[in-house]
């Protein structure tokens, strides 16, 4: 019964997100700025109608829609090839999703180009469904920390005070709700080996490694510095037999060779810096206030509940001085990497997108914080941590509901103003 009433409750919250996101997309007609196949988004996606209605022939796609998606992907009418930078993981995810949606456009008598209300749609399900399979992992696995209305409470505010709802609801098709759920299982699957050692989870510690490669190669620097957050590396890579080690290497080949035959389609070699002239020019001068506390869309900014988070990593060093090290590494690098990067502030995104990925990491803190506080004997501290948290989510939310995706290209208003603009303004 218990079990029942839990699957009702996800099943509830499923449902009512489903609904914000395709409340929020029912405007957003294929092809306008706002939908969920444009852009960046486009260029994750791109790869599921290619191989499943058009063969990788550019020439059979709709006419001009690479530019007509906001130049995501390029046809190469030269080549009869289609060019994305973008890795293949996401399309992997939401292959299950495109599939359902063709199959409802070819019954409900619906355009069948890939491009069409169905499929964008199909990426409003997506997104909400691996955000909330990732918020489930990552409950059972925060429960080593805190008791469960405790972590509930905390994941409620995480999501809603955080940019992860806007990615969730608003732009599902980027790749971050995806890597989100991936390291909260991936999270769930060293805890759970550490206390059994069970060789099926080191199994699927390399199986979710691997879809973490697919869906963002930069996030290979998380999974090297999180290896060592519960179970030794030794723990890891010994007491393994020959057999054990070439079913590891294997699942890791078969995972990644989607990225692997689309390199060898597009550029005859099997691996490739797909991101050319981009690349990392400040790592000598990284913009890490911009990134942290720029208007535009800086990370704390724009997200003031996290900071909960980064007090949370003192409590969280005091009670293990391994994982709170650990951590915090993983939150310099991912701000060391994100203000080297060419565009630091990585195009129009809310609240600065790439932090979305290492959530389920700064969970740990956030959830050990509000844990330590509202544990606290003076009531002050108390009833302050609740407002502060339920300030964060109106906050956001507010912000979510009046943000326009993209700033103002021209204009004679400061950041700041254009930042007061947005959260003064009523809600769309």
């Amino acid at each position: 019964m218990q079990n029942k009433k839990t699957l009702i409750i996800w099943g509830i919250f499923f449902i009512i997100l489903v609904f914000a996101a395709l409340n929020r997309h029912s405007r957003s007609k294929p092809f306008h700025y706002s939908s969920q196949i444009m852009s960046d988004k486009a260029g994750y996606y791109v790869y599921l109608p290619a191989l499943f209605l058009y063969e990788f022939n550019s020439s059979k796609f709709p006419s001009k829609v690479d530019s007509l998606t906001g130049n995501g992907f390029y046809l190469d009418p030269n080549n009869n090839k289609i060019q994305s930078k973008y890795p293949v993981g996401v399309a992997v995810l939401l292959s299950p999703f495109f599939m359902v949606a063709h199959s409802y456009a070819i019954v409900s008598n619906k355009k069948t180009d890939g491009f069409s209300m169905p499929y964008q749609n199909a990426i409003d399900f997506a997104s909400v469904f691996y955000v909330l399979l990732g918020l489930y992992f990552l409950n059972q696995f925060l429960l080593n920390f805190s008791n469960q209305r405790l972590v509930t409470f905390s994941l409620i505010s995480l999501f809603l005070g955080s940019n992860l709802y806007y990615y969730t609801i608003f732009e599902g098709g980027y790749s971050h709700v995806y890597t989100f759920f991936l390291f909260s299982c991936w999270l769930f699957l060293l805890k759970k080996f550490e206390k059994s050692k069970d060789l099926k989870y080191w199994f699927l510690i390399i199986a979710f490694a691997s879809l973490i490669i697919l869906v963002r190669q930069i996030n290979v620097i998380f999974i090297l510095l999180s290896i060592g957050l519960f179970s030794s590396t030794k723990d890891l890579f010994t007491h393994k037999r020959t057999k054990d080690w070439l079913i590891g290497i294997g699942i890791f080949l078969c995972i990644l060779s989607p990225q692997i035959i689309y390199n060898l389609y597009l550029t005859q070699t099997p691996f490739t810096y797909s991101y050319q002239n981009e690349g990392f020019i400040y790592w000598l001068n990284p913009k890490w206030i911009e990134v942290m506390f720029g208007f535009e869309n800086g990370w704390i900014t724009t997200n003031p509940i996290i900071i909960l988070s980064i007090v949370g990593l003192y409590f969280l060093y005091k009670n293990d001085k391994k994982l709170g090290i650990l951590t915090l590494l993983i939150l310099v690098s991912c701000i060391y990497i994100y203000a080297s990067w060419w565009a630091y502030k990585l195009g129009c995104s809310f609240g600065h997108r790439g932090f979305v990925d290492i959530y389920p990491f700064l969970s740990i803190p956030f959830t050990i914080a509000i844990s330590t506080f509202l544990a606290n004997k003076k009531q002050l501290i108390r009833s302050a941590t609740i407002i502060f948290l339920a300030a964060g989510i109106i906050f956001n939310l507010k912000y979510v509901y009046t943000y326009d995706s993209c700033w103002p290209a021209v204009t004679e208003q400061s950041d700041f103003e254009i930042f007061w603009h947005f959260i003064t303004s009523a809600p769309k």
